[in-house]
């Protein structure tokens, strides 16, 4: 009942604390909100381009229908190539694509032409140029090959190219599987982009955070004396470690399971296997409690906490991919961010949201984060104790 009690206290002081309210609940909210929104556009599986058709002819014609059936295009004609640059620079398109207007005669002369791609250089989008590089290559290596076909039987390369279109029509076609081949967690982690990766990502920092900020309390208790109060009376030192421990885990998972829900009920977000997601969550918290209580023996001051705490715990989450995939970082980046319990934390989520994955899935970051918690947990409610008792 005593240890009941204890873990009730930091939950009172929690709602009553508006400041602690606004960085537990408030602060996660707007940030899933703002930067879910904003890369929210990711998510679409079609990308702007803008095509500006200057000539007329069959092969123009066959060029422009091509890059508008290029899947992950989304290609809409302009008038002029002005209109079209200046389309680009407000950001309407993500690309720009230029069919000359002697393209008919430059294919039939047998001559060389240019096809124009147009796109902002502060985010040149790699993929779409791939994807038209690929739609010119294709009508490039038919022209090609009747030019060598009309070279050979001596008629025009007029000719030679209906053939060749005949041709492609009656030949079977040749399928192409392209598998990008990386890390598990890099892979997944390019699937999930707007609300499905911020929610996670901001549930795994906050939490951390919100558990290192707790040391702060945990030192003022020490200093005014609270928790000397406490032991005075017919209460074990044990009952109030684990009264501690216990407030502190019911704060932080308390914050948890709220990101969790505005995430899957605001935003829309699947979090996946309602079983693996809860073991991943409570274990998640237990070792962000079992660092937060560490911390509060480490610390000696509630200052010291406030001012260390949270930066320590962003800094972690950025190494760890909260606020963005660990693939987009330096290699070295990367495999320090592997220190850290957040890092594994966010591999499990990766795999639960983006994969679909189960329980099993995620067994190694379970077992990872279950190893920080035997190793850290054990030091800090020694330390805690001795805290007590002194």
């Amino acid at each position: 009942m005593k240890v009941l009690t204890i873990a009730s206290l930091g939950l009172r002081r929690m709602i009553r604390d508006r400041t602690a309210l606004f960085f537990v609940f408030l602060l996660p909210f707007f940030i899933i909100l703002i930067v879910g929104s904003a890369t929210k556009q990711f998510t679409r599986s079609d990308v702007p381009v803008g095509l500006d058709v200057a000539g007329t002819g069959p092969r123009t014609a066959e060029l422009a229908r091509t890059l508008e059936h290029t899947r992950g295009l989304s290609v809409q004609r302009v008038q002029d190539v002005n209109t079209l640059r200046k389309a680009l620079r407000r950001g309407v398109y993500g690309a720009g694509v230029v069919i000359p207007r002697d393209y008919d005669d430059a294919v039939r002369a047998g001559r060389p032409t240019a096809v124009t791609f147009l796109a902002d250089q502060t985010r040149p989008p790699v993929a779409v140029r791939a994807a038209v590089s690929s739609a010119v290559a294709k009508q490039g290596a038919l022209v090609q090959a009747a030019t060598f076909a009309a070279g050979q039987a001596h008629v025009s390369i007029e000719r030679a190219l209906h053939e060749a279109d005949d041709a492609t029509k009656t030949l079977p076609s040749v399928g192409v599987i392209t598998e990008t081949r990386g890390s598990r967690s890099a892979s997944r982690g390019a699937a999930l982009t707007g609300f499905e990766y911020i929610a996670p990502g901001q549930l795994v920092l906050f939490a951390f955070i919100t558990a290192l900020a707790s040391a702060g309390v945990m030192i003022a208790n020490r200093q005014q004396g609270l928790t000397r109060r406490v032991y005075a009376t017919p209460t074990t030192a044990r009952t109030i470690v684990i009264g501690e421990m216990l407030n502190r885990f019911v704060v932080t998972a308390f914050q948890a399971v709220f990101v969790v829900v505005i995430g899957a009920v605001i935003f829309g977000v699947n979090f996946g296997d309602p079983v693996a997601a809860t073991i991943l969550v409570a274990m998640f918290v237990l070792v962000a409690t079992s660092i937060g209580l560490l911390a509060g023996t480490l610390f000696t001051t509630p200052e010291q906490a406030s001012s260390v705490g949270p930066p320590v715990g962003i800094a972690a989450g950025m190494l760890a991919g909260c606020m963005w995939p660990r693939f987009l970082m330096p290699l070295p980046m990367q495999h320090l961010g592997q220190i850290f319990p957040q890092t594994w934390a966010m591999d499990a989520f990766v795999k639960l949201v983006a994969g679909g994955a189960h329980l099993r899935a995620i067994v190694p970051q379970l077992l990872v984060l279950a190893c920080y918690a035997a190793v850290i947990l054990p030091i800090a409610t020694w330390r805690l104790r001795r805290s007590v008792i002194a």
